[in-house]
Parts: C-alpha cells; sequence; structure tokens
C-alpha cells in the first residue's frame, strides 16, 4: 500500500512539472504550441498594421506639402494678375528708369576714361600705358596709377638720357678720326672694320 502511495505521489509531481515547462518561442508557462502560433500571429499583424499606418502617414504628409507648394504658385500667380494697370505701368517705369540710370553711368565711365586718356597722351605717355593710366583712374585704382606713373616717368628718363647722348658733339680721337657711338660700331657688318672701330673708341666700351 505504501509503494502504491509513493508512486502516485511521484506521478504527479512530474506531471506538474511537464505543465510547468515553458514553450520555447519564450510564451507563457502551460502554453501551448497552438496558442504560441496564434501569439505569434497576432504580434505579426499588429506590427504590419502599424508599418501600413506609418507609410500611409507619409504619404498623407507628401501629400499636404504638394497641396501647400502649388498654393503658393497659385496665390503668387493670382498675385500678379491682380495687379492694376497703374501698377504695372509704374513697375515698368521704374525698370526702364534703372535701364536708363546704368546706361547713363556706361556713358559717364567711357568719357572719363577718353578725357583721363587724352590728359595722359598729353602728358607723353605711350598709347598703351595711357589707357591702363585712364582704367586705373576710372576704377579708383590709386595704387595702379602710381605704377604706371612710375613706368611713365622711367621712360621719360631713359629717352632724354638717349636724345642727351645723341646730341653730344663727336670728340676727336687724336689721330684726325672721328669717334662713334657704340650702337654705330655695333651697327658695321664687315668684322675687320668693326675690330678696328672698337680699337679707335674703347672708351665706349
Amino acid at each position: 500500500m505504501e509503494n502504491e502511495t509513493n508512486t502516485n505521489v511521484t506521478d504527479n509531481a512530474q506531471e506538474a512539472q511537464a505543465q510547468e515547462v515553458q514553450t520555447p518561442d519564450g510564451g507563457a508557462e502551460g502554453e501551448s504550441p497552438e496558442d504560441a502560433v496564434e501569439r505569434l500571429k497576432a504580434e505579426l499583424e499588429a506590427a504590419n498594421a502599424a508599418a501600413k499606418a506609418e507609410k500611409n502617414q507619409r504619404q498623407k504628409d507628401k501629400a499636404a506639402l504638394d497641396k501647400a507648394l502649388k498654393d503658393v504658385a497659385r496665390l503668387t500667380k493670382e498675385s500678379r494678375e491682380k495687379m492694376s494697370e497703374a501698377e504695372i505701368e509704374a513697375q515698368e517705369k521704374r525698370l526702364e528708369a534703372e535701364r536708363l540710370q546704368e546706361e547713363i553711368e556706361e556713358l559717364r565711365a567711357y568719357k572719363r576714361k577718353n578725357e583721363a586718356k587724352e590728359r595722359y597722351l598729353l602728358q607723353g605717355m605711350s598709347a598703351e600705358l595711357a589707357v591702363e593710366a585712364a582704367d586705373a583712374e576710372v576704377a579708383n585704382d590709386m595704387d595702379k596709377l602710381a605704377d604706371i606713373q612710375h613706368k611713365h616717368t622711367d621712360a621719360m628718363l631713359k629717352a632724354k638720357e638717349a636724345e642727351w647722348k645723341a646730341s653730344r658733339p663727336r670728340v676727336n680721337a687724336g689721330d684726325g678720326s672721328v669717334s662713334m657711338t657704340k650702337e654705330e660700331i655695333m651697327a658695321i657688318k664687315d668684322p675687320v672694320e668693326r675690330r678696328n672701330a672698337i680699337a679707335r673708341n674703347l672708351e665706349q666700351f
């Protein structure tokens, strides 16, 4: 009798332990495989529904934005169309006045440039330097203008020096011959005659 009682107790304990084992998918205690499948299906459907709702919301937001942009374009167009003839005429006159002002400024700059160019030419500048100086003056570029005037001064000094050298009287070499400038000697094509001229005018070298 005692053995039979122990057997029943053991069977009951094993059955209770089996009922307490969780399902492999982490379900609640005592959940059957069928219940676990149904629970997973429900969770999947809920996730799909949430994703679909989010997608629908994005589409609604995009549609609202597109509509807002179209409304802005439409209102802008309507505003322009509703301008009165007087407003349109005033706008056209304003634009025409701005265009004429730009042309006047261009003509003034052109006149200033030509006047400056003529002034610099009278100062003895070359045509190229005169144009550069006039451009610098109209652009109010004083640094560039100063550089150009410095170049002009150097060119004037070199020209005066060359003019002075050319105007000097030729010195008698002492043997009855007349001295020659270095440029004249180097211009002699006959090498023998050129060497003789160099020998007679060593002071030029």
